[in-house]
């Protein structure tokens, strides 16, 4: 009998308490898709006549989620490796310049794990194996 009773202001208030429940169960319904989680394998080669150094990204993932991340190619040192380039490939496969600031040194291609906002997508990172650039 009370309810007969309420103020509009009250009324208000109890429409927006039942849209944030609403709001929170649809949330909760959402956050509970399955996260699909794809591993990534990287490939390295030298052309040492063209003097470059490609690759391609290996994965399982469907439509380019993985496939399309960002490259970074570091050059391996004792202690912190140091990133000699960031390259974003073209279907799953990069390459680059070897300039002479990397002339002999052993160098490795790398992809970062990511999620992706907008899916229950999850790409693990990866690492190649390391070569000699040219």
């Amino acid at each position: 009998m009370r309810a007969h009773w309420m103020t509009s202001a009250t009324r208000k208030a109890a429409a927006v308490a039942a849209g944030l429940a609403s709001a929170l169960v649809f949330a909760s319904a959402a956050s509970s898709e399955t996260t699909h989680i794809y591993p990534v394998s990287l490939t390295i080669a030298v052309d040492r006549a063209a003097g470059k150094i490609s690759g391609t990204i290996v994965t399982d993932a469907p439509s380019e989620f993985c496939d399309s991340s960002m490259v970074r190619v570091r050059i391996a040192m004792p202690g912190n490796d140091t990133i000699a380039a960031r390259i974003f490939p073209h279907d799953a496969e990069w390459q680059m310049k070897s300039g002479p600031y990397l002339s002999g040194k052993r160098v490795y291609a790398e992809v970062l794990a990511y999620h992706l906002p907008a899916r229950p997508v999850e790409c693990l990172g990866a690492r190649s194996r390391a070569v000699t650039a040219p």
